[in-house]
């Protein structure tokens, strides 16, 4: 791990140029979790409810997300409020130009919740969604995708008709299932069946384990056929499942801003020092934002916040993204396009760190 600090002012300009130009690549960002509260206040007014007093300022209080059921209680109420093709399109627009293209975001891969969405039909979340997408494209040329989230506290039976309702209404742009919500409340070996599903559908896998066990890690490979894991920071902590993640070159997706406020990746001190201990592990880490003004971050804060904290520069920062082209769901043509793209920006900020300076 990189233990030298940022001291002058001219290497706290170079890290905060580097974290705002670095490429970034964004597999775990919840498009509910994404929306920011100006629009959440916005749309309550247009669809008249009332948000009990609360204005953009005080609508996401981040520190209390330390209780994640009171996290995923303000998530549910902004999933009440986007409610028709109009809402859908604004958020996923907003989210993928001033919440990732405008943070050097070129890819991301959208994880969205069905059961978020009371009232509105699968088929009419997915076109408001890809409507959105496709103009993000054109305006910014952010390529992006979505992922489906079960959710760990309905019933096996809900998450099966989630499956087969993707299935029956696949589209290009849904790639691959998650799952999400409170990890005490779902474990994840009972939604095996739902995950055999999706596989042999050709749907890919992944899944958050956040809160659980290590072993819970061998359960999401072996038998959920995951191809990489949402957070999966209490891995360190059985050094064998460790080094079989380090030998397959498991991806691992974390956040560091919104699981530091969680407790789960440190103790909500900015250390991230489960996230220092799985790169020094040689794990195959990545970096997104999880629920980004939820938790009052960014994709560029995240990486200026492990920066800080750790002491990473160009070759650990550009790793992260290197590690998320590696881990992400685009076909082999699509997928070396945007490594190209990623590298011709890095070697282009080397270049830049390198050359002398007034």
């Amino acid at each position: 791990m990189v233990t030298s600090g940022i001291q002058t002012e001219s290497q706290r300009a170079g890290l905060e140029h580097l974290v705002r130009t670095l490429p970034k690549v964004s597999l775990h960002c919840h498009l509910l979790g994404s929306v920011q509260a100006s629009t959440v206040v916005q749309l309550a007014r247009r669809h008249r409810v009332d948000l009990a007093g609360h204005t953009a300022e005080t609508l996401y209080d981040h520190d209390s997300y330390e209780d994640l059921g009171e996290f995923l209680r303000v998530l549910d109420v902004v999933g009440s409020l986007v409610r028709d093709l109009d809402d859908l399109h604004r958020i996923t627009y907003e989210s993928l130009t001033l919440g990732g293209a405008a943070h050097q975001v070129l890819h991301r891969e959208i994880q969205i919740s069905p059961p978020g969405h009371p009232g509105v039909p699968y088929p009419r979340l997915i076109e408001g969604i890809t409507a959105g997408m496709r103009d993000a494209h054109t305006d910014t040329g952010i390529t992006s995708s979505i992922v489906v989230g079960l959710c760990r506290e309905d019933s096996v039976s809900q998450a099966m008709e989630i499956v087969e309702t993707v299935i029956e209404h696949r589209t290009d742009e849904v790639v691959g299932i998650g799952l999400d919500y409170a990890e005490v409340k779902g474990a994840p070996a009972q939604f095996a069946p739902a995950y055999a599903r999706a596989g042999a559908a050709g749907l890919r896998r992944t899944a958050h384990s956040e809160t659980g066990p290590p072993r819970h890690i061998e359960v999401l490979l072996d038998e959920l056929g995951c191809d990489r894991i949402d957070h999966g920071y209490h891995v360190v902590d059985d050094p064998r499942i460790t080094q079989r993640c380090v030998q397959q070159e498991i991806p691992f997706i974390c956040t560091p801003v919104s699981s530091d406020i969680g407790r789960y990746s440190g103790s909500g001190d900015g250390s991230h020092r489960r996230i220092a201990q799985m790169v020094d592990a040689g794990l195959k880490v990545a970096i997104d934002s999880d629920d980004p003004p939820m938790f009052g971050t960014d994709p560029t804060h995240d990486f200026r916040a492990l920066a800080r904290a750790l002491g990473y520069g160009l070759e650990e920062l550009a790793g992260f993204t290197r590690n998320a082209v590696d881990a992400c769901w685009l076909d082999a043509s699509d997928k070396a396009a945007l490594r190209h793209r990623v590298e011709q920006q890095i070697t282009a900020l080397a270049s830049d760190a390198a050359a002398p300076h007034d």
